[in-house]
């Protein structure tokens, strides 16, 4: 993946479980609320402290353009491929909906939705573009320039790699997590 490759990271200490980001991608792209491609997930709601002391923490979950991608590596038509800008798309006229994808996903990124009005073809994979046609318009994707703490960091994978990648083996990630995303440096 090249440095220039544009990237979305999670603060995980930013997050305050708000769920602007899952709006501003379901407003921009049209979506259904059930077929959302960015998500908060809360662990250990309810309890008082930080992630490093069992206290509760929310973490915005989307597709992550993992260097090492298992999606793309379990694609059995290769509709799940990484495009010109390093980036991790699908091609829904190649999915066979067999959802391999969303098992190797440590994320959960791959959505399968069941409906017609929804982004992509009903049964084949969608998930996160990184907002490509806002990006092509010089903005930053929707998630990001709605998150009123600064909780989604946009930038390049240069831009983002050393401090993300410290953020990404701590609670609740890994150092396997952040080989999948980064790669092995």
């Amino acid at each position: 993946m090249s440095s220039s490759t544009p990237r979305i990271i999670p603060n995980v200490e930013a997050c305050i479980d708000c769920g602007g980001c899952e709006v501003a991608c379901m407003r921009t792209w049209e979506l259904p609320e059930e077929s959302n491609r960015i998500g908060v997930v809360t662990h250990d709601e309810g309890f008082e402290g930080d992630r490093f002391d069992g206290g509760e923490t929310s973490v915005p979950m989307m597709c992550f353009h993992c260097e090492e991608a298992p999606c793309v590596n379990v694609c059995p038509t290769d509709a799940v491929h990484r495009d010109e800008e390093g980036l991790i798309q699908v091609d829904s006229d190649r999915c066979l909906g067999c959802s391999y994808c969303a098992w190797a996903c440590p994320f959960g990124a791959p959505q399968f939705p069941d409906e017609q009005d929804s982004v992509g073809d009903a049964g084949t994979m969608d998930k996160c573009t990184l907002c490509k046609p806002r990006r092509e318009e010089g903005k930053e994707p929707a998630c990001v320039s709605s998150c009123p703490t600064d909780a989604l960091v946009y930038g390049t994978s240069a831009e983002l790699s050393d401090e993300a990648r410290k953020d990404l083996t701590e609670e609740p990630f890994s150092d396997e997590l952040a080989t999948v995303v980064f790669g092995d440096e």
